[in-house]
């Protein structure tokens, strides 16, 4: 299994953790009782000497089974199954006003980077037993490691505090009214012979095309059961469960020139998906035609000038976009002077721009992870309650263009002091978010303006973007060159964009030519404010999260063991947007150096 498939399905997990399903509520269970009790004991017995004890204590325990099958070219190529469970352990000393998280510095732990999570342990082993002792046992160890590192972590804190007099910050954790939660629906067993056969039927539409190099289909089904509690009263026990499609292909330009596509497919079980089996072939036709499409592609070197974003590049520009700009995050206190340190480099510009205006007046923007499906297309940005068990709720973001507020958890800012639910594993982030306009264009009304836009700027043509990258295709096509484009686009205070999928140049005459993956140079915030016009229509899609400042963090340290997973692992969110017409963008096309092509051709072109 290559990176990009082990990426997926890394992605495909954080998913499933962040999906809500449903379960039966056992006031018995074993699990439940042995958290129960070790936190109550920790509450009142755990302390070293004369420093604080905890204050605040959380326990989150993921149980996942995964069951993986890969076929290539109507065969079976790899199977695998595996269940694990892992528990998450949040010590928080001090008090609400001043407790060991968000501390950048020596006693923060590695890269200085621990105190931001707190006392949090994050994705340790935890056993599958039953076995109340075995169970307390485990959770004593880890509640005992993650209070002497948050122990260390305030020390530090306090020390710079000191050294700082005067500087101004917000409290550290608000209250909260507590919530409970239990679902009530049971996981769907798994056939693995018909997911077998299922992931054949569909990869076998790739054979007989000697162009394309190298093919996979995987299809994963994943299912999680999360249990919750915190010592504010808040608990929730959910059970979910995710079916996924991927099939991968790549060519090779007759200059060598990698072609990569991909497409997804997304069910609440795998039945779901058997039932469009005929579409998703329809679907695996479509891709082959793409890929030889995009083989004869035109290299573009440079272009400034409009852009007009459509189809499911629209979910993509706006999740990256709003994704990168919704969430609140207070700024650390920092060990190396004020606040900010090393993370202050990536703090959302947003923050400074509440009851300002960010986007066009005819605009607006709702965060809703309540709502489950938009005409008929799910919406897999939905969840009941978030990682900090705090219910979700629909946010009114941006009013006519005007920013009204932020996403935000139960860690406060000096403006926003309130949860919206929209802790998604570490980080606030978008669930569903819907894009709306009062005036708009129709479809053919925009491509006559982008023209327009063109002969105003004495340019020979546009530029139409119809597909962004995600992570798994740039990582297949530029790798790190493409990561660190938005990697340094953040650092750099703009908007990072991933490059281009599927983008043609239009002429004067609405020609379309496919052309190669290019990458914005730079997008700013006040570019928002220049967007010309949208269409009338809306459309759904589900697309990966964008780089928060937290995912980015995560994706550079996630090969740091379980540091970079505690930032918060990429999920996924639901889009409701319209197309978008953009009067300006500056793009740089890759590089020339291409791998060789083969000496010999395909064997299957004989």
């Amino acid at each position: 299994m290559n990176y990009v498939q082990k990426l997926f399905l890394f992605v495909l997990l954080a998913l499933t953790i962040s999906l809500q399903g449903q379960a039966n509520k056992d006031t018995d269970d074993v699990l439940i009782n042995a958290l129960k009790d070790e936190m109550d004991r920790s509450l009142t017995e755990l302390q070293i000497d004369e420093e604080p004890p905890p204050y605040f204590l959380s326990y989150t325990v993921n149980e996942v089974s995964m069951s993986v099958v890969q076929s290539i070219l109507g065969g079976s190529a790899d199977s695998n199954h595996s269940t694990n469970r892992n528990l998450s352990v949040n010590v928080r000393v001090g008090d609400r006003q001043l407790d060991n998280t968000n501390f950048e510095g020596s006693g923060g732990g590695m890269f200085g980077l621990g105190g931001l999570l707190g006392g949090l342990m994050g994705g340790g082993s935890f056993p599958l037993t039953d076995s109340y002792d075995e169970l307390r046992r485990v959770i004593w160890m880890s509640t005992d490691a993650a209070y002497k590192e948050a122990v260390s972590s305030l020390a530090a804190k306090k020390t710079a505090l000191e050294q700082q007099p005067g500087l101004e910050r917000a409290n550290d954790f608000n209250e909260e009214e507590p919530f409970e939660y239990v679902s009530e629906q049971e996981l769907a067993a798994i056939d693995i012979d018909r997911v077998k056969a299922f992931a054949n039927e569909l990869s076998a539409v790739l054979k007989g095309h000697p162009e394309l190099q190298e093919t996979s289909t995987t299809v994963s089904y994943v299912t999680n059961k999360r249990t919750y509690i915190d010592s504010d009263g808040n608990f929730h026990r959910l059970e979910s469960s995710l079916c996924s499609v991927r099939t991968q292909a790549s060519a090779q330009a007759d200059d060598g020139a990698l072609v990569n596509d991909y497409l997804t497919a997304y069910g609440n079980n795998c039945e779901d998906l058997y039932n469009e089996v005929e579409e998703l072939k329809q679907r695996h036709e479509e891709l082959i035609a793409s890929i030889l499409e995009f083989k004869n592609a035109e290299h573009v070197r440079a272009y400034t000038g409009p852009v007009l974003i459509t189809d499911e590049a629209t979910a993509d520009f706006f999740s990256q976009v709003l994704g990168s700009r919704a969430g609140a995050v207070p700024l650390p206190v920092s060990e190396f002077g004020g606040m900010g340190g090393m993370m202050g480099q990536l703090q959302n510009p947003f923050m400074d721009k509440i009851d300002t205006r960010v986007l066009p007046r005819f605009l607006s923007v709702v965060n809703d992870p309540t709502i489950r499906e938009h005409e008929g297309v799910s919406l897999m940005g939905s969840y009941v309650v978030d990682s900090e068990g705090m219910p979700a709720r629909r946010t009114e973001l941006i009013k006519d263009g005007r920013l009204l507020t932020l996403l935000t958890t139960r860690a406060p800012t000096k403006e926003l002091n309130k949860s919206t639910g929209s802790n998604r594993t570490g980080t606030p982030l978008p669930g569903n978010l819907f894009v709306s306009s009062s005036e708009g264009m129709t479809e053919e009304e925009l491509k006559e303006e982008l023209l327009v836009l063109v002969e105003d700027n004495a340019l020979d043509y546009g530029i139409v973007i119809k597909r962004f990258s995600d992570i798994g295709s740039v990582a297949l096509g530029s790798g790190m060159d493409g990561i660190m484009a938005v990697t340094q686009a953040m650092m750099g205070g703009g908007i990072p964009l991933l490059p281009t999928l599927h983008a043609y140049k239009v002429d004067m005459d609405g020609n379309e030519v496919p052309i190669r993956p290019i990458t914005v140079t730079s997008f700013s915030d006040s570019q928002l404010k220049d967007i010309v016009a949208v269409s009338d229509t809306r459309r759904a899609y589900n697309v990966s999260t964008p780089f928060s400042a937290s995912t980015l963090m995560s994706a550079m340290l996630g090969s740091l063991g379980g540091l970079g997973g505690a930032f918060g692992s990429p999920g996924f969110l639901g889009v409701v947007a319209p197309d978008v017409l953009l009067e300006e963008l500056s793009f740089q096309g890759g590089g020339t150096g291409h791998p060789r092509l083969p000496i010999v051709a395909h064997p299957a072109s004989e």
